[in-house]
């Protein structure tokens, strides 16, 4: 299953914006374009209950901190379309700051002949549920199973996809190498967190209970990072120490790239065990990285399980992207978060091919060039 579309409406820089997305997307904009108010929408609507919103906001500044300040409108929208072979899933949550009141709708549609029709509606609102069933089979939420009208439990793992949570599950990483550098040594949770501050531990909880994951994740280095031979973790004395074998001698994390750290960090993410997320977003995460390392980087997004999302304001990633993955972010003339994929800019293509002479011109060439870059 994957998160098609994300409407996002009066939240920090958005305003009436919708965002789609595909398996892979690279979402490019300009420094304050707002990129990070693109992650940080994820991470809040991860975090939310239907039972207790107010740490969620508290942890932003508060509920005005959050709203779009253009405008003195006080309740904000946020509603994603997630979707599977045969099945379609729209959730809708509003916060509104008058009545200090969290609603969460779900609308899930079934496939049947090309077309998606209604199947369930829920809601949320405060203490009061609303439930009502539009077919044969009804989902049952609490046991995050469902089942058919008598009762019997359906084995369907499509179906089952769409409530393993009460949402859509969302990682998201920002990888810090001077923090990771200074502290991935120390005892921490074995989740790994979003600066990467305890890739130590992590990497050490894989390699005791999936060696072969280690192991894919070490012969990724390799080839990648000039003289890198293999990389190792070992506990001494509560302390997770990473090494990297290179040229018969093992140097500490402290004595290599931040490149290194950065590559390291992000094929690991890619590499978590028992890991149920199915959307994984990197900010920037081809920081330090020579051309080399960013076209392996890419392909390795490719042919995750996961759907991937990435956000830079780096023309270089865009010179092994591909057309159908590239999603705009830009501010509109009334200063709000708009987006576009580059698929539907008109004649992107021709314009590539037209504007190159001897060879098309690629498309982070377009953007130093101002050919394209006003998308209103």
């Amino acid at each position: 299953m994957k998160l098609t579309k994300l409407y996002i409406h009066n939240y920090k820089s958005f305003y009436d914006t919708t965002i789609e997305l595909d398996k892979m997307n690279i979402v490019v904009g300009e420094n304050n374009s707002g990129k990070s108010n693109l992650i940080d929408v994820l991470e809040f609507v991860d975090t939310i209950k239907s039972d207790d919103f107010t740490e969620s906001v508290i942890n932003r500044g508060g509920f005005e901190k959050i709203l779009n300040y253009n405008y003195s409108e006080k309740k904000i929208i946020i509603e994603l379309e997630m979707e599977c072979d045969s099945f379609r899933t729209r959730k809708r949550f509003t916060l509104s700051q008058e009545k200090e009141i969290l609603v969460i709708s779900e609308i899930t549609y079934r496939k049947k002949e090309n077309k998606f029709l209604p199947m369930s509606i829920n809601a949320t609102r405060g203490n009061f549920k609303l439930k009502k069933t539009i077919s044969k089979h009804y989902l049952c939420h609490n046991n995050l199973l469902v089942f058919d009208s008598s009762g019997n439990m359906l084995d369907d793992k499509d179906k089952l996809s769409l409530h393993i949570s009460d949402f859509f599950p969302i990682s998201t990483y920002a990888f810090n190498t001077e923090t990771i550098r200074n502290n991935s040594h120390k005892d921490s949770v074995k989740e790994l967190l979003k600066s990467g501050i305890n890739l130590g531990k992590n990497l050490f909880e894989i390699k005791q209970n999936n060696p072969q994951t280690f192991e894919l994740i070490s012969n990724s280095m390799i080839g990648i990072v000039n003289e890198i031979d293999a990389i190792d973790v070992q506990e001494t004395f509560g302390s997770y120490l990473i090494g990297f074998h290179e040229q018969n001698k093992q140097i500490g994390i402290d004595m290599v790239s931040d490149g290194t750290i950065n590559l390291l960090a992000t094929i690991t993410a890619l590499n978590q065990d028992e890991d149920e997320t199915l959307l994984l977003a990197f900010d920037e995460p081809e920081r330090y990285l020579h051309l080399k390392a960013i076209n392996y980087l890419l392909e390795n997004f490719r042919v995750s399980e996961k759907q991937i999302l990435i956000t830079t304001h780096s023309t270089e990633i865009l010179k092994y992207a591909n057309l159908d993955e590239i999603v705009f972010i830009y501010r509109d003339s009334d200063g709000d978060t708009q987006s576009m994929r580059a698929r539907d800019i008109p004649d992107l293509e021709g314009k590539m091919e037209r504007l190159g002479y001897e060879r098309p011109l690629t498309l982070d060439e377009l953007i130093a060039s101002n050919i394209i870059g006003n998308f209103e």
